[in-house]
């Protein structure tokens, strides 16, 4: 509860005002005279305030000037008896919050309070929020050294210059696809730190997360009473999110009965809460994110056409995993990193032979399946040091079955990978005998050795090649 400073020149109005706040928790004192209130204010730190207007020979809302300036988070309650649609102006132009008239009814006094101070305090957290967010974001990595990496990174730096100087409601939609796990969220966050103009908060919605009867309150909201169990009235994510940027992540589970009404809240600017009579504006970045094919998806009538055009303003593709060469391994470094410091393990490092084994492998599950291959590790060995052995079978899947996925994903293959892996598979089931393997493999010798050589497999550990 809050700490209450009533300042009122009635002194029977004042004790029965601190009486009641006294009565519903709160931590209450009284002034009576308006050239003690500054020095109250400082003794006191109050956190609400109840101002008379009139305090003998002290203007009151010359006084909230100065408590105001003082003080500015106080939360300020004007009461008087003059009460003017000029004096309630006046009042809130310099800083007040409510406004009430003399007689003070003490049940509507008390609610007013609570309301205020709760009122008050979400905000207060609110603005936690975003400051930390913005911590956050302002730390936020998009890590690779690959060609399409650094393509993206230039088109977003080129996206943010000239969105910075476009007029209000001129930012594009944006569409990012790529596969499961590839890093869209990450990507999402990229955008909204790269847009310095954008002072809003970053809010994600995934829509294969949301039922599909609450879809429609939880993207543009509701008025209470609009239906069964609206007991509030609640903003939609187009609100919270303005002024920053709104993700609708898996944009592809989107209701097909809802589509047209968010092509008309891009169209327009506006949204309209369930139950509501109005349009209410906002100026936000939309970045919409899918790993299915939206094309096909038009094709065969499950995403409006129209739609799909208005979210590919701007088009980003995110490689998956397996095309970004060692990205890898600085991927696998950026998380080691993060791992030292959430557990404590200052030397844990990869091994040689693990640095190999993640490079090889295709990361079906791309960025994310990295991360919790490397997590998992981590938290199993003895040592510091992550050996191939040490990495979840996931990341030491069979390489045909490996290819037997891709092709079943119409994912290409690497031909050559696989190549190798089956002559190593066959050395080592052979002992390193090269005749032996070549014969397992259906080759000549010769054939098997001009392999060997081209994919760089040592033969010092092979046996002698007696038929």
């Amino acid at each position: 509860m809050p700490r209450v400073l009533v300042v009122e020149d009635e002194q029977s109005l004042a004790r029965a005002m601190s009486d009641a706040l006294a009565e519903a928790g709160h931590e209450v004192q009284a002034v009576y005279l308006g050239e003690k209130v500054l020095g109250e204010v400082r003794a006191f730190e109050p956190q609400v305030m109840l101002l008379d207007v009139r305090l003998g020979g002290v203007n009151g809302l010359d006084l909230l000037d100065q408590i105001k300036r003082a003080s500015p988070d106080i939360e300020v309650v004007v009461v008087t008896a003059y009460g003017s649609v000029e004096v309630a102006v006046d009042a809130m132009k310099r800083g007040a919050s409510e406004f009430l008239t003399k007689p003070v009814d003490l049940d509507v006094l008390t609610v007013t309070v609570d309301k205020l101070w709760s009122t008050s305090q979400a905000r207060r957290r609110l603005e936690q929020f975003r400051v930390a967010q913005d911590g956050r974001l302002r730390s936020v990595q998009f890590i690779g050294g690959c060609q399409p990496i650094a393509a993206i990174r230039e088109q977003i730096a080129r996206l943010a210059g000239r969105s910075a100087a476009a007029a209000s409601g001129g930012m594009p939609t944006i569409l990012l696809t790529g596969e499961t796990g590839s890093g869209k969220d990450l990507l999402a966050t990229y955008i909204h730190a790269a847009m310095p103009h954008r002072t809003g908060p970053f809010v994600g919605l995934n829509c294969s997360a949301v039922p599909t009867e609450l879809f429609e309150s939880e993207l543009f909201g509701h008025q209470r009473g609009s239906f069964s169990g609206a007991t509030v009235d609640k903003p939609g994510m187009f609100e919270t999110a303005d002024g920053g940027t709104l993700l609708l992540d898996e944009i592809s589970d989107l209701p097909l009965n809802l589509q047209p009404k968010l092509l008309r809240a891009l169209e327009t600017r506006t949204i309209r809460r369930i139950g509501d009579t109005r349009d209410r504006p906002f100026d936000l970045l939309l970045i919409a994110a899918t790993n299915r094919g939206l094309p096909e998806l038009v094709a065969t009538g499950r995403f409006r056409e129209d739609l799909y055009y208005r979210l590919r303003v701007i088009s980003i593709e995110l490689p998956p995993l397996r095309q970004r060469g060692d990205d890898v391994l600085l991927l696998a470094d950026h998380f080691l990193a993060q791992l030292r410091a959430k557990y404590g393990m200052v030397n844990l490092a990869l091994s040689e032979a693990a640095r190999q084994a993640l490079r090889g492998h295709d990361w079906p599950g791309n960025v994310r399946e990295l991360q919790h291959a490397l997590e998992s590790a981590a938290l199993s060995i003895g040592g510091s040091t992550i050996e191939a052995a040490d990495l979840p079978r996931p990341a030491l899947a069979d390489p045909i079955r490996r290819a037997e996925r891709a092709i079943d994903a119409d994912r290409p293959i690497d031909l050559e990978q696989l190549e190798k892996s089956l002559i190593e598979r066959a050395l080592r089931r052979t002992g390193f005998n090269v005749s032996a393997a070549a014969r397992l493999l259906s080759i000549g010798r010769e054939a098997m050795r001009y392999r060997m050589v081209k994919y760089g497999l040592s033969t010092e550990t092979s046996q002698a090649d007696e038929d």
